[in-house]
């Protein structure tokens, strides 16, 4: 990717689409590149009281505090309650002018993959899946899932428990 700032609707430019590879509950999930600032590891994050359970918690992020969502728990593919320990992934991307870490079970690799080896989401996806994700896409083992980054995080409304 060049130096040059690129807008939301730049990913899909010239019939190709760079997202990032992640994994949650083995279910794999691309994330578009140009909303990612960085990958990191969490070795300790401090719990938020009575948060909503996509509120993972708080860590202090080289000087900064910063709010951990579990990505499974926003898109509601998320079975159990995700435990943080030092192998913990996240992805961090900046909303609304403030930055976000988002826990995922894995991270995999930037993918540069053409438009036409794509199709729409299924109409008969939950209403989760339906709203906040954009295309499938058919990988040569697996199909990954595009999210729409910043619809789901435009909808999110925490809610105190």
């Amino acid at each position: 990717m060049s130096g040059e700032n690129r807008t939301r609707s730049d990913i899909h430019m010239d019939n190709e689409v760079q997202l990032i590879s992640v994994s949650i509950e083995g279910q794999m999930i691309g994330l578009p590149i140009t909303s990612v600032r960085d990958v990191f590891s969490i070795a300790r994050m401090t719990p938020v009281p009575r948060a909503d359970r996509a509120v993972a918690g708080l860590v202090n992020l080289r000087g900064h505090i910063v709010t951990i969502l579990d990505l499974g728990a926003l898109l509601n593919t998320r079975i159990g309650e995700r435990k943080v320990d030092g192998d913990t992934m996240a992805v961090g991307v900046e909303w609304n002018g403030e930055v976000f870490g988002l826990v995922v079970d894995e991270i995999g690799d930037v993918l540069s993959l053409p438009t036409d080896s794509s199709e729409p989401m299924p109409a008969n996806m939950g209403q989760t899946w339906a709203r906040y994700t954009r295309r499938v896409h058919k990988l040569e083992r697996d199909l990954l899932i595009e999210v729409d980054l910043h619809a789901l995080l435009d909808s999110m409304t925490l809610q105190a428990a």
